[in-house]
């Protein structure tokens, strides 16, 4: 049986690479930019509308928040207060990926409760948008 070497190192050769270009979710991202529905919601807003948006995004800040993916498909939501180095806030998740979707799951049923499209995964950035709102965007980088 006579076996085709240029055949089998051009599969060989396309198999790694992709391989290589797959790139994996798991590990911390801090989240960059994040927006919401609200401001669609309201259409023009007026000018005291205007106002009450910047200082609730003000409020915000820029306290740092961290999603962290493990392999075992649990991760973990921190938020911290400005000037605090503990978390103020954590929630943790269950979570499926694919090449294309995040799915957030119940930790009980384990059904799927959220929907996120990846758009782009790189090895320092991750942008996604939910499914089912996607005016809700969330561009993250990874940290860890």
């Amino acid at each position: 049986m006579e076996v085709d070497m240029k055949g089998l190192l051009m599969s060989l050769f396309f198999l790694s690479v992709s391989c290589l270009s797959a790139q994996s979710l798991q590990g911390t991202w801090q989240v960059v930019k994040q927006s919401n529905c609200m401001g669609n919601e309201l259409g023009d807003p007026s000018e005291t509308e205007e106002e009450l948006l910047e200082s609730m995004s003000s409020l915000s800040g820029n306290a740092p928040k961290t999603i962290t993916f493990n392999t075992d498909g649990s991760g973990e939501e921190n938020w911290r207060s400005r000037g605090k180095k503990k978390s103020s806030s954590k929630e943790k998740f269950l979570y499926r990926y694919t090449d294309e979707a995040l799915y957030l799951l119940d930790k009980k049923s384990r059904l799927i409760t959220d929907t996120f499209l990846v758009e782009e995964l790189t090895t320092t950035s991750l942008k996604m948008f939910n499914k089912d709102r996607a005016c809700e965007r969330l561009e993250l980088v990874r940290v860890r």
